[in-house]
């Protein structure tokens, strides 16, 4: 399977060279969940506590607020897909498998993703990556069948319930949060206001992975 190192994941993000040693510490010891969950929590005071938080607001995000959290638990499925305003840091607290596609490929007549265009990338254990705004990209998944652990920081507010729901055309169909614009395949089981993915609901065994 591709990496993030390799040339063909510069489209998509890029790495970043940050020391994230105390947040590989932590999370270590974070509990775990049930096998075929996943959890999400978008901002965990003991992560917020650490230099790094700081790091990644005052410099990674040019000085704007931001959310340190984290998502966790047993995937091997694509389900979905969803994309922000904004760059989207994950951290590798496990080896883990990213599935992402571009936003450009969005047919916004009717709001829907062809999943033939999707591609994954194992991120390695401790790998910081930048996600970007034009990545459509959604819960992680774990090699081998194991759980996968990454930290995610995001603008603060993201994924919140959304304050102010505007009509539902357009692109604002999809606005299923706070910036956090929403694709599902309908075996997903997810609805609201959401975009449609088309063809294949993706597994890891479709790109040679258990």
């Amino acid at each position: 399977m591709k990496t993030v190192m390799d040339a063909d994941f510069k489209s998509y993000g890029r790495v970043l060279n940050l020391d994230v040693s105390e947040f590989m510490s932590k999370v270590a010891t974070m509990p775990a969940v049930d096998k075929q969950e996943v959890q999400y929590e978008a901002a965990v005071p003991e992560f917020e506590a650490m230099e790094l938080f700081k790091e990644f607001q005052n410099q990674v995000y040019g000085g704007m607020p931001v959310e340190f959290g984290w998502c966790h638990g047993f995937n091997s499925q694509l389900n979905g897909l969803e994309y922000h305003r904004d760059s989207e840091i994950n951290i590798a607290g496990t080896d883990m498998i990213l599935m992402v596609g571009q936003r450009q490929d969005i047919d916004y007549q009717d709001n829907s993703y062809n999943t033939s265009q999707v591609e994954a990338f194992l991120v390695p254990k401790g790998t910081v990556v930048e996600i970007y705004a034009t990545t459509l990209h959604y819960a992680p998944c774990g090699v081998n069948g194991q759980e996968f652990r990454s930290g995610v920081i995001l603008p603060r507010g993201t994924n919140e319930p959304l304050q102010t729901v505007p009509a539902a055309r357009g692109e604002a169909a999809m606005l299923f949060a706070r910036n956090k614009w929403l694709l599902v395949h309908p075996e997903s089981g997810e609805t609201g206001r959401v975009g449609r993915l088309i063809g294949k609901n993706l597994t890891l065994a479709d790109f040679g992975q258990e």
